[in-house]
């Protein structure tokens, strides 16, 4: 161990730095673990010992070990002599506990575990651990610990770890546990199993093998005994230390906790001399002068290297410095023209993060927002609205930052810092980086002018669909009309004979006169139904608005549930009133049955006050657009519900309304609104919630007398001589008609068929002085029937009796050549007086 180690030039830096090194760690991990093993025991000379342990050694007082033949400088014989570092160690131990030992030499190491495994040895005392071994020894603390490290021959390949051992031949003892962990880690090599390190050693050194697998120590000292120098440490490898253990059989417990006190209490001063006594090597480098200018020239020429490599790098460094500048220069740009994209853009851009804030908002916002985007940034939440349509676009950007996917676009309802309410459009895309989602980018853009047109272009379609069922009603209306009044016409016109027939003290005649009001009604009812569907002109006439709100109410007391208690409050004198009584009524009507709708279904009190008022003394806000200094003021007024202040300036649009689909279509206040509108009146409304609502109607007032009082004073039923032909195709019409105008004095022909009428009159043209004809009728109607008899006698006057059209305008019987249009159910005194008019 202590001669001199001449070592070969080409292995020069290896070995002077590998082998010190790996040495001095050996002898810092034995000395450490010496000290470890020291603190466990007090350092008391004897060994505590347990009853059951004591007991174990008397019965066994001679112990019989094994190991391996040729381990130097752990574990060998020499001469049958036990040697190495585990002996002085067993010996040691025997005269620590007195036991006698029988030592099995020359076995080889497989025999020696076969054996320790049929129980013919008690005790091996240099092995390594391995987990096939555990089955069946029980092992002590480790008492010496060792690295492993690659053997080659000096002039084999560089070899960096066990990686470069695939496909290498590699002499090993068998059943080591360096092969278990080459087999382990996957490492294909060839084996070449030999009987001890020493052997493994000579077969690399004389190319039997590659290389070998060794424990630092022992390759060390087999390569200074034997003369191996052409062998190097090539490589450490990337196993644990190597641990080397004492071990008994699974039986022995008590020899084993024995073994680890006995271990325990040999002091640190007899381990380190045990340890110097095989381990100390002393080291004596010569070096050769011309190898040293090799290494000279080697460090010169690696130099250059390194300067050459910092000069390319330095050049490419260059490079890359002047091409990063030019991107950078190109994404400044790039980033200007998506700045002045997005801050001159019509859409509004924003960012914010998965928690709602606002990172970045598009100058846009001072249009939208009316404030900069600083001031949006802090008070985004501020802007939008309660309206429902937000919810759901709260809705859609909760899924995307929760999902990370993008969402159909939403509508946003925004509030500006001037109050302007504006709709916008949102198109988000959620960032994702790692699965998960760190920010929000979107456009807002604003779709508030479209939304407008959007409802603009369905009201309008909701009017035209409106209008064409107005106008299927008014077909259906207009033939019922025509009907009806045909028959009405006849029972009025029975009636009226019969009362020429009748006494004056007859009571009878107060029953016809019953039946002559009913049919007067029923074609006031038929010209309500008329006007409803536009087949009537909408005429304005000077009327008396307190009879008609008292005939009204009337009728409103038959349909208003009995819950509702109406008071009628008539402040008389009223005056005269410009107006349609239909359309009036019609006003009334939807007023009190919105009223009784809103006391639904407890009742309450539905008060209609009529009375006359100063317009100089008013401060309703709507007179602006009222010119008259004197007007009527009709008021309804209930104990509802009440209407929200939210919606009170809403209520008058078209198509708007709080019922239930199918219990209001919107229209009524509207059309109340317009026929006010229409007469140069004003409406307003007065509501609190819980306490109800109180509807205002203001009408112009007019001097005119109403125009049932003229007709009164112009009730005179003229009669006469001329001659007079009736055509009509409802022959109880015909008769009634004939009746009528034979009491007058008149001359009567009648013709059911328009066609033998037209015959008759071109038989004899100068015969009739007047001709009366029913519009409707088979095959020819009224107006052609007119057109062909004009063609006979363009002067003879002819009047058309209609049951479904007004009276026409001038314009219309003047392009018709029609004297006059009279409505079904014609009575006595309206035929008479149309006739004396046009014939006188």
């Amino acid at each position: 161990m202590d001669k001199l180690l001449k070592l070969d030039v080409h292995h020069f830096f290896t070995r002077l730095i590998l082998i010190p090194a790996l040495i001095m760690g050996l002898s810092f991990t034995i000395a450490g673990y010496s000290h470890a093993q020291n603190s466990m025991n007090n350092a008391a000379a004897g060994i505590q010992l347990t009853p059951a342990e004591k007991t174990w050694l008397d019965r066994h007082p001679t112990i019989t070990i094994a190991g391996p033949r040729s381990f130097p400088p752990f574990h060998y014989y020499e001469k049958d002599q036990l040697k190495g570092i585990s002996a002085d160690y067993i010996i040691q131990l025997a005269d620590q506990l007195g036991l006698k030992l029988r030592i099995l030499a020359d076995l080889p190491w497989t025999e020696v575990l076969e054996s320790v495994q049929q129980g013919e040895i008690d005790l091996i005392p240099c092995i390594a651990k391995t987990t096939e071994r555990e089955t069946y020894l029980d092992f002590s603390v480790p008492y010496l610990t060792f690295p492993l490290v690659i053997v080659t021959r000096d002039n084999s390949p560089f070899m960096g770890g066990i990686e470069d051992l695939h496909g290498k031949t590699l002499a090993m003892v068998p059943q080591t546990l360096a092969q278990e962990w080459l087999s382990r880690d996957g490492i294909d090599f060839s084996p070449l199993y030999v009987q001890s390190p020493l052997q493994g050693l000579e077969a690399v050194s004389f190319s039997r093998a590659d290389a070998t697998i060794e424990n630092l120590a022992a390759a060390t000292y087999l390569i200074h005994q034997t003369g191996l120098t052409n062998l190097k440490i090539a490589a450490p490898t990337p196993y644990d230390n190597y641990q080397l253990y004492m071990a008994v059989p699974k039986r022995h417990q008590e020899f084993l906790t024995i073994l680890n006190k006995a271990l325990a209490a040999i002091s640190p001063q007899k381990k380190s001399e045990i340890r110097n006594q095989w381990l100390s090597v002393k080291y004596d480098y010569g070096v050769n002068r011309e190898d040293v200018f090799r290494y000279i020239f080697l460090v010169l020429l690696f130099s250059l290297g390194i300067i050459f490599i910092i000069l390319f790098r330095s050049h490419r460094l260059t490079k890359e410095t002047r091409e990063r500048i030019a991107t950078e220069k190109a994404l400044r740009e790039s980033e200007s023209k998506l700045r002045n994209i997005l801050e001159n853009s019509t859409n509004m851009y924003y960012a914010h993060t998965p928690d709602h804030e606002i990172t970045y908002i598009s100058r846009r916002c001072r249009q939208i927002l009316q404030c900069e985007p600083q001031e949006a940034m802090k008070r985004w939440t501020e802007f939008v609205t309660d309206n429902p349509i937000n919810l759901k676009g709260l809705e859609y950007s909760e899924k995307a930052i929760r999902t990370g996917q993008r969402q159909p676009p939403y509508e946003l309802e925004l509030r500006g810092n001037r109050g302007r309410k504006v709709i916008v459009e949102i198109r988000e895309n959620p960032v994702v980086e790692n699965g998960r989602t760190v920010a929000i980018v979107g456009s807002a853009t604003d779709i508030t002018a479209h939304k407008k047109a959007e409802q603009e272009r369905e009201a309008l379609q909701r009017q035209l669909i409106q209008a064409g069922k107005m106008e299927s009603i008014g077909t259906l209306a207009g033939g019922i009309a025509h009907d009806f009044n045909n028959i009405l016409g006849i029972i009025l016109g029975n009636a009226q004979l019969a009362m020429l027939d009748l006494p004056q003290e007859n009571r009878v005649r107060s029953r016809i006169n019953e039946i002559e009001t009913a049919c007067l009604r029923a074609k006031d009812v038929v010209l309500q139904l008329l006007s409803f569907s536009r087949q009537r002109e909408q005429r304005k006439q000077p009327l008396n608005p307190a009879k008609l709100v008292t005939d009204t109410v009337r009728l409103l007391r038959a349909s208003i549930p009995s819950s509702i208690e109406i008071l009628y409050q008539n402040h008389e004198p009223i005056q005269t009133i410009n107006a349609n009584p239909t359309q009036i009524q019609q006003i009334i009507i939807n007023l009190c049955n919105n009223a009784a709708q809103a006391m639904e279904p407890g009742g309450g009190t539905l008060t209609i006050c009529l009375e006359m008022a100063d317009a100089h003394d008013l401060t309703m806000p709507e007179l602006e657009a009222f010119s008259a200094t004197e007007a009527v003021r009709l008021t309804i007024e209930d104990t509802g519900t009440g209407i929200d202040p939210a919606i009170q300036d809403r209520i008058f649009d078209p198509y708007f309304t709080t019922k239930e689909v199918g219990k209001g279509s919107g229209m009524g206040l509207a059309m109340v609104h317009g026929i006010v509108h229409n007469h140069g009146g004003v409406i307003s409304v007065k509501s609190e919630m819980g306490c109800g609502t109180v509807f205002t109607v203001l009408l112009p007032a007019s001097p005119m007398p109403p125009a049932d009082e003229v007709a009164a004073d112009s009730g005179s039923v003229p009669g006469g001589t001329e001659s007079i032909l009736i055509v009509d195709d409802e022959k109880g019409l015909t008769q009634i008609l004939e009746a009528m105008l034979t009491n007058l004095g008149y001359t009567v022909k009648t013709n059911q068929d328009p066609e033998e009428a037209l015959t008759t009159f071109t038989a004899s043209p100068s015969r009739f002085d007047l001709i009366i004809t029913d519009m409707t009728m088979p095959h020819i109607n009224g107006l052609e029937l007119c057109a062909a008899i004009k063609k006979i006698r363009p002067d003879i006057p002819v009047i058309v009796c209609t049951g479904h059209n007004s009276q026409p305008n001038a314009d219309f019987l003047k392009h018709t050549d029609i004297a006059a249009v009279v409505m079904k159910p014609v009575t006595t005194t309206e035929i008479a007086q149309t006739i004396r008019r046009i014939l006188d």
